[in-house]
């Protein structure tokens, strides 16, 4: 069953032992908000598994899978949810034949980070969760890995999964629904925002200062405050009323970075932030996040990011799915 054949489009679920309880939910609860807000079965779904019949995930979830049968029963979308321990040589079978139909394929995290490590990408960029994208970095030469919620290259989406999932499913249904459906999905999952494929993960730390010392926790709420006219860090710890030396041991045992790199990442992700989601001039952008002049910007921005300011913004798009050819 296909979206050209009874105008419903279907979404194949490969889960394997110890699959994310949290990931399967969020694709499934996502679907049906779908439905329920579209107001007819617009969205079906299946789950299959190497080992079909009962599969429990690394919680509580128990869920009854169907065999896969190789190079039949394709859906429109195969999302995979793996597990650090499971063989992939299935899933990876079934990519290629939904490949060859020319079908998306979405790889969640582990499954994410399992294709990564096997495949060697000459294309296009890929992602996965960023823990894990931390230690591919330290044990391969990974130079198309970015730290987005999300990729696409050569038909494969690899994405951050986790809490993340009901966006990157969001994105997919937007190719069927109107933004009014979209946006009221969004509204019933609770999602403060749905944030597109090209936002970064994880979280801001600093949206968790609360959770540090004082003394981290005050001097991040300096730099918040001062992004546009950025203070010295003996300044920032002046007011903090520790050493400077103080500051940057603290700062080092939270973020494992000097807090004048910190700080300087804390302009560029607004920088970033505005050029995506305003229409200002880059001129004004540079003032606003304390880099004064665009080419000053351009040099901190493309460091981060992998890319110019003037390039981000002319790929950019507003939909939740925002790819780009390249890195």
């Amino acid at each position: 069953m296909t979206t050209s054949e009874h105008n419903t489009t279907v979404f194949e679920i490969f889960v394997q032992g110890k699959f994310c309880d949290l990931e399967l939910a969020a694709i499934i609860h996502t679907l049906q908000t779908a439905n329920m807000v579209h107001g007819a079965q617009r969205f079906a779904w299946r789950i299959i598994s190497d080992r079909p019949g009962i599969v429990q995930g690394a919680g509580a979830c128990l869920v009854r899978a169907e065999p896969v049968i190789p190079d039949h029963c394709l859906a429109d979308f195969l999302i995979v949810i793996s597990s650090r321990t499971a063989d992939p040589a299935i899933w990876m079978a079934r990519i290629r034949s939904m490949r060859r139909q020319g079908r998306t394929v979405i790889l969640l995290a582990d499954a994410a980070t399992t294709f990564i490590a096997r495949t060697q990408i000459e294309t296009g960029a890929v992602t996965t969760h960023w823990a894990d994208a931390v230690v591919l970095r330290e044990t391969q030469d990974q130079p198309r890995l970015t730290e987005n919620l999300s990729e696409f290259s050569n038909g494969i989406i690899t994405a951050a999964g986790r809490a993340a999932t009901a966006e990157l499913v969001i994105g997919l249904l937007a190719r069927d629904l109107p933004v009014s459906e979209i946006t009221e999905i969004g509204r019933h999952l609770l999602l403060p925002e749905i944030r597109t494929s090209s936002s970064t993960q994880p979280f801001a730390p600093e949206a968790f200062h609360k959770f540090y010392d004082k003394a981290v926790s005050d001097a991040l709420a300096i730099m918040g405050e001062n992004l546009s006219d950025p203070l010295s860090i003996a300044e920032i710890a002046s007011q903090v009323d520790i050493s400077q030396r103080c500051l940057e041991r603290r700062f080092r045992a939270v973020f494992e970075t000097s807090p004048g790199h910190y700080y300087k990442q804390l302009r560029v992700r607004r920088a970033h932030h505005l050029i995506q989601s305003t229409k200002l001039p880059l001129i004004d952008i540079a003032a606003a996040t304390g880099f004064g002049a665009t080419g000053t910007l351009a040099t901190a921005f493309r460091k981060f990011y992998g890319i110019t300011p003037t390039d981000f913004r002319g790929k950019h798009r507003e939909r939740v799915l925002d790819y780009s050819a390249k890195v």
